[in-house]
């Protein structure tokens, strides 16, 4: 079934309740959101457009964003969200590997489309609309929603999107998400977080990934809650939007929430009516949750484990759960779950309590890549490799260890980063700490931290006096310090650390 069906009754439920509120306060109803969706689906179609075209989403967080999808879908094309931190380069490499049949984009971004449009086969002044204008929805750009046609008809396993990875590690990866994927997310989310009508959910993350479009907007939506769109990463704004349209729920990454306690604006805020804040895109140390939930008085904290390949939450825990250090919960009902042997050349499940690959398959699971090649590198026997280095206990519970290419081999010895993380995390003259290998003579690799530390100096030799208070092996310890006034981020905001072992590496 086409995704876009299951908005359809919301829609005439809610007509005149607000839907989306975006950049200034701007504020759209149900019945708004429905004849903006009606409007795009009726662009698309006036140029032939519909069943498996392409669409490039090339759009800022606005509220323009989620009509844009949605329109997409009635035609039973396939919508495809754009990085819009890419560079030119990358953007070229991403719609060429995609070949979209059209563009929907922002004045804002009007130079680099002009761009492409020189450099991608199919792009044109005819196949792109800017619809948005000055931070607007352009009604008059496009047809009127009376013209719109009925919506497409389309099977589960139809691809409803093709959603690109990030590329810190490489080419952008576009993974097909269908609609069975998008539909059995967004229950996932509704029934993990308890979403209802009465919720506002806060989008503070970026609307061209999966915990923004599928953790933050849609499933609330669907619910006919109220959606707030934050434009941009700003955590004083963060905090005033809480307070303004009371949200009770936002998804934040760990460097946001580190930010907000380090934001006099932010503290000074009410964010009392936050039921829920769900955290993930990299690990959180229980320094920074425990402070989070404390100051902003967040009623629970959850984990979100999620991958462009999972559609998103694929792995959390409930509120009654006990929070402890590197606990991810349990997989949610939408999949089935292996934790195998790393080492091993077939798929070989692990005891409790021993590390292992995170293996995935399951309703939410990317049936595969565009580019299929890739498919054979991803998956074995229909189980996706998550690239997660897990640990499970006795009673089905899932504890982050690592990613599988981020394990640190120092002396022969495996040292997972995130652990030697946490344990800097503790040392009162850290703020934020990033740990990773950087090639070693004699060694193979040496454990490097890079830290920020603005109250103190933090030394090397300063780390090896307080090192027994962390209870790690001495092998663990950072033989190398380096203090950072920031880090660089990925467009999701995590830390890059890529870059940073390059910047450290030089």
């Amino acid at each position: 079934m086409n995704v876009a069906v299951r908005f359809h009754h919301r829609m005439d439920e809610c007509a005149s309740e607000t839907a989306i509120v975006g950049t200034g306060d701007t504020e759209l109803t149900y019945d708004d959101l429905d004849r903006q969706t009606k409007q795009v689906s009726a662009w698309l179609a006036d140029r032939g457009l519909g069943e498996g075209d392409q669409v490039a989403v090339y759009l800022p967080d606005t509220a323009a964003y989620l009509p844009v999808m949605l329109g997409i879908w009635r035609v039973g094309a396939v919508a495809s969200p754009i990085n819009t931190r890419f560079g030119l380069e990358e953007l070229t490499y991403t719609l060429s590997d995609l070949g979209p049949a059209a563009l929907i984009g922002s004045d804002t971004f009007e130079d680099n489309v002009a761009a492409l449009q020189n450099r991608v086969d199919g792009l044109s002044e005819e196949t792109t609309l800017f619809v948005e204008q000055d931070g607007n929805f352009d009604r008059n750009a496009l047809p009127a929603a009376e013209s719109a046609p009925k919506t497409e008809r389309q099977l589960d396993d139809d691809p409803a999107v093709v959603m690109y990875t990030s590329g810190t590690t490489g080419r952008p990866k576009g993974v097909v998400q269908t609609h069975r994927n998008v539909g059995a997310q967004l229950d996932v989310n509704v029934t993990h977080f308890d979403m209802t009508r009465t919720d506002v959910s806060l989008v503070a993350v970026p609307l061209f990934h999966v915990g923004g479009l599928y953790g933050g907007a849609l499933p609330a939506l669907l619910e006919g809650a109220t959606v707030v769109v934050q434009p941009a990463w700003d955590a004083g704004e963060w905090a005033k939007l809480v307070e303004t349209h009371e949200a009770t729920l936002t998804g934040l990454i760990p460097t946001m929430m580190l930010d907000a306690l380090n934001t006099d604006e932010a503290r000074a805020h009410d964010t009392s009516s936050l039921k829920q804040v769900f955290y993930g895109g990299s690990p959180a140390t229980e320094k920074t949750l425990d402070s989070f939930q404390s100051v902003f008085g967040v009623d629970t904290l959850r984990n979100y484990y999620g991958q462009t390949e999972n559609t998103g939450l694929s792995v959390t825990y409930g509120p009654d759960t006990e929070r402890q250090p590197g606990l991810m919960g349990r997989p949610v009902h939408a999949v089935d779950y292996r934790v195998v042997d790393v080492t091993a050349d077939d798929l070989v499940d692990v005891d409790p309590n021993e590390e292992g690959e995170l293996l995935l398959q399951g309703d939410i699971i990317t049936p595969g890549y565009w580019d299929s090649s890739l498919d054979a590198d991803y998956f074995t026997d229909g189980w996706l490799h998550t690239d997660d280095v897990v640990r499970e206990d006795e009673g089905g519970l899932l504890y982050y260890v690592d990613r599988v290419d981020d394990m640190i081999i120092s002396g022969g010895e495996n040292v997972a980063p995130s652990e030697v993380e946490n344990a800097l995390q503790q040392h009162p003259d850290i703020d934020a700490v990033a740990v990773f290998g950087i090639e070693h003579e004699r060694l193979g690799e040496t454990v490097t931290a890079a830290i920020v530390a603005p109250e103190g100096e933090v030394t090397t030799e300063s780390i090896a006096d307080w090192w027994d208070n962390t209870g790690l092996a001495g092998y663990k310890r950072p033989r190398r310090i380096e203090t950072v006034e920031e880090f660089p981020r990925t467009a999701t905001q995590k830390i890059d650390k890529v870059t940073l072992r390059e910047q450290l590496a030089e």
